[in-house]
């Protein structure tokens, strides 16, 4: 036992293994850098699939009064007959939930990862934006109003981006059956 703390004493106090294992950690560094995926990227596929979202979204449900293709309530029609509060956090939670879902289908492992570790970053930027853009179209957005679907988008973003593997999901389901 005592050998095995004398080797590693004598590592550590070696300046020059010191420099040769810090040599080689820095090229491991440099090489995991150059693999890691460009943030611009990321942000690219990631404004498409909440681009997609949005227009699933949008087909369904009337949010502040933005439809983009069929008449009448749609989901709002069922989410207002609880009350238009919950209306409010549940579509909000629902358009950016979608955005998410479309997201970790279109992002390899590693671009996903990247939107994990910025998760907050990346759940408020949407949601912002979101709620700017409907506010800039339609004007019926109100203080209370984007605040209880700012609340919904954020939580429905970070509930999705909880689970870390949707395959968990498909093997669960499989498993029952």
């Amino acid at each position: 036992m005592k050998d095995i703390k004398k080797d590693f004493e004598s590592f550590v106090n070696d300046p020059a293994d010191a420099a040769g294992s810090s040599f080689v950690l820095s090229k491991i560094h440099e090489q995991l850098q150059n693999e890691l995926p460009s943030a611009w990227t990321v942000a690219t596929k990631l404004g498409f699939a909440h681009l997609l979202g949005s227009l699933v979204t949008l087909m369904s449900c009337s949010q502040f009064g933005v439809q983009l293709f069929f008449d009448g309530g749609g989901l709002m029609h069922y989410f207002m007959k609880i009350s238009p509060q919950f209306c409010n956090v549940f579509c909000g939670a629902l358009y950016l939930s979608i955005s998410f879902l479309i997201a970790r289908m279109i992002l390899k492992r590693d671009e996903w990862l990247m939107i994990l570790r910025s998760r907050v970053l990346s759940i408020s930027t949407l949601a912002l934006v979101s709620l700017g853009g409907l506010a800039l179209v339609s004007h019926e957005v109100t203080f209370e109003a984007g605040l209880l679907w700012l609340f919904g988008a954020a939580l429905g973003g970070e509930l999705v981006t909880l689970v870390k593997s949707p395959t968990l999901w498909l093997t669960h389901k499989a498993s029952k059956k």
